[in-house]
């Protein structure tokens, strides 16, 4: 930036020295030194000009590059969430229908009781015991579900800002780079 101001200057400097001689100097023969520096700073500044260009363009791409990085890592942590969310919900599905399951069993029970009272007695409270463990398990299974759904989102989250870095940190090389080659 120093330089581009310094050479903006000489260039306005040297423009001014020629504006002030006389018409007649400038066109009878400005010396080949007065041409020579005008042309070695007009050289100057278009070299810095491409050099701001390029550096605008490397800038563009490692931003591109950045914000491809977190729309890919994003939608990645979209899909892992949906992913965990469909196990959870196919998990409590299957509770359910366990749930459901012992429901109907329960009733089967009651009505095998009504038949045979005393053997049904039995059978009843020992089928109603199996229905209360079968209605636990299948909690302890949703609720397992839906840790892990839990767990699987916050692992997508964490890989997203990992990944977040690292462009960040890819696109800080390709500056770093940059500036080493210039």
């Amino acid at each position: 930036m120093k330089k581009r101001i310094f050479a903006m200057f000489i260039l306005a400097a040297s423009m001014a020295m020629v504006a002030c001689s006389s018409s007649s100097t400038v066109n009878e023969g400005a010396t080949s030194g007065d041409n020579q520096a005008l042309q070695t700073l007009e050289k100057k500044r278009e070299f810095y000009k491409a050099q701001d260009r390029e550096k605008a363009r490397l800038e563009a791409e490692a931003k591109k590059a950045e914000e491809k990085a977190k729309k890919e890592a994003e939608e990645k942590a979209r899909l892992e969430a949906k992913r965990a969310e469909e196990e959870a919900k196919k998990a409590e599905k299957e509770a359910k229908k366990a749930e459901e399951n012992a429901r109907l069993e329960a009733k089967k029970a009651e009505e095998e009781a009504r038949k045979a009272e005393e053997n049904a007695r039995l059978e009843a409270k020992r089928i109603e015991e199996e229905a209360k463990k079968a209605e636990e398990e299948a909690k302890l299974q949703a609720a397992r579900a839906e840790e892990e759904a839990r767990k699987a989102q916050e692992k997508a989250i964490e890989d997203a800002k990992k990944a977040e870095e690292q462009a960040k940190l890819e696109a800080l090389k390709v500056l770093e780079k940059k500036r080493k080659t210039n």
